[in-house]
């Protein structure tokens, strides 16, 4: 398991400082063996997002994917919660923890 965790506010200025933590999270995953397939998210802290944030979890879950990897958001907050229901993005919100570990 690779661990990412979320700033407090995941919008359109704070994204382009989370992208390096996260390719670099990207390429541990790709070391780790195929049993520990996932990617964790820490969603719990975010109290502020915008269209922009889900814009870049969406493009972390797809690329996730093209590895092979699934993205696991671990405890979404309320206001990451709200944001993906209203912009049509509740497959993120689909996967959890106790699912990726099953």
């Amino acid at each position: 398991m690779t661990l990412i965790t979320l700033p407090h506010e995941l919008t359109i200025y704070t994204v382009c400082e989370c992208a390096p933590q996260w390719r670099e999270a990207m390429h541990a995953a790709d070391a780790l063996p195929a049993e520990q397939h996932h990617i964790e998210v820490d969603a719990s802290g975010v109290n502020e997002v915008d269209g922009a944030g889900v814009q870049l979890l969406i493009a972390l879950h797809h690329t996730a994917s093209h590895k092979g990897r699934a993205l696991v958001l671990a405890q979404p907050s309320a206001a990451l919660r709200r944001a993906c229901a209203r912009l049509g993005a509740h497959a993120l919100l689909s996967t959890t923890t106790e699912e990726a570990h099953a």
